[in-house]
C-alpha cells in the first residue's frame, strides 16, 4: 500500500467529494459503515459496495487501484469466515463482503480528504494528547517509507538482492531492516527533541476548514443516510427483502451512469487537448 500515492489524492483532487468538508464525509463514513454493521443480506451488501465504487469514480481516482488497497482485509476475513464455515455460503460471503465494504469505504474516505484535516476533526472527540501522536505517527510513516524505498534501492544495487538466492536475500534483508529500526529510533528521539525545543505543550496547532460547511456537503450526507434508511428499511420491514433487487439494480445504474459521466470527461479532455 502506498500511503503516499493516497495522500497525493487527497490533498490534489478537484472533485466534488473533496470539497466537502471532513466533518461531513466522516459523518457520512459513519453512517455506510453503520448499514454495512447492520444489513444481513447479501445483495444489499453489494449494492452499498458498488454505491462506494460509483463514488470513486465521481471522485475521479482509480477505481481498480482503490478497491484493490481495499480489499487487503478480506485476506483476514477469508480467514476468519473459514474458521466459522458451518456449511452455508451465506456468512462467509457476508463477513468477507462486510469487510471489503468497509474497507472502501474507510479508503475512499482517506483518498478524498487530507490527513491533518481529519485529525482536526478527531481532536474533538479524542484527548489532544492522543490526536497529536496520531498524526505525528502518520506523518512518519512517509520518512519511514522513504528510508525503506532507499534501502531496498541499496540492496540491489550493491548485489544485495538477486534473484534465485533467498536464504542470501532474506539475510541482508533482515541487516538491512535491523538498520533501519534504529535509525527510526534516531527519528523518533530527534523528533521528542524538536518538540520540546519549539516548547510543546499539549497541542499541535491545527486548521478550522475541516468545520467550514459547502454545498458540496449534501452528496455525501445524503447518499448515505439514504443508504442507511434503505438498510433498516430492508433489515426490519415485513417482507421488504422481496423488493432487494431493486436496490442493486440503482445500485449497478449509479456505477454505470458514474463510469459513464467519468468516460464522457475524459473524452471532452482529450478533444481540449487535441485542438
Amino acid at each position: 500500500m502506498d500511503i503516499g500515492t493516497i495522500d497525493l489524492w487527497a490533498v490534489s483532487g478537484r472533485s466534488s467529494l473533496h470539497r466537502a468538508s471532513a466533518l461531513s464525509k466522516l459523518l457520512a463514513a459513519g453512517l455506510l459503515v453503520s448499514a454495512v454493521i447492520v444489513t444481513g443480506d447479501v445483495f444489499v451488501l453489494l449494492a452499498i459496495y458498488l454505491v462506494i465504487a460509483a463514488g470513486v469514480v465521481v471522485a475521479r481516482l482509480p477505481l481498480a487501484r482503490v478497491l484493490t488497497i481495499a480489499a487487503y482485509p478480506a485476506l483476514f476475513a477469508l480467514l476468519f469466515s473459514i474458521s466459522r464455515w458451518t456449511g452455508s455460503l451465506v456468512e462467509p460471503l457476508l463477513i468477507t463482503g462486510k469487510a471489503m465494504t468497509a474497507a472502501a469505504v474507510m479508503v475512499l474516505l482517506i483518498t478524498t480528504t487530507p490527513y491533518p484535516q481529519l485529525f482536526a476533526v478527531l481532536r474533538r472527540f479524542l484527548p489532544a494528547l492522543v490526536s497529536d501522536a496520531l498524526l505525528i505517527t502518520y506523518r512518519s510513516l512517509f520518512i519511514l517509507l522513504e528510508l525503506l524505498n532507499d534501502l531496498l534501492m541499496s540492496l540491489r544495487l550493491r548485489g544485495g538482492l538477486t534473484k534465485r538466492r533467498y536464504l542470501h536475500n532474506a539475510r541482508n534483508l533482515a541487516a538491512g531492516l535491523g538498520l533501519l529500526f534504529v535509525r527510526a529510533l534516531a527519528l523518533s528521539e530527534q523528533l521528542h527533541d524538536v518538540l520540546r525545543l519549539r516548547g510543546y505543550s499539549g497541542r499541535i496547532a491545527g486548521g478550522v476548514s475541516w468545520r467550514q460547511t459547502t454545498r458540496h456537503d449534501i452528496f455525501p450526507l445524503g447518499a448515505s443516510l439514504l443508504i442507511l434508511t434503505a438498510v433498516l428499511f430492508f433489515r426490519y420491514a415485513p417482507g421488504a427483502r422481496l423488493y432487494n433487487g431493486y436496490f442493486l439494480l440503482a445500485a449497478i445504474l449509479s456505477l454505470l451512469a458514474a463510469l459513464l459521466v467519468s468516460h464522457r470527461r475524459g473524452a471532452a479532455g482529450l478533444g481540449r487537448v487535441s485542438r
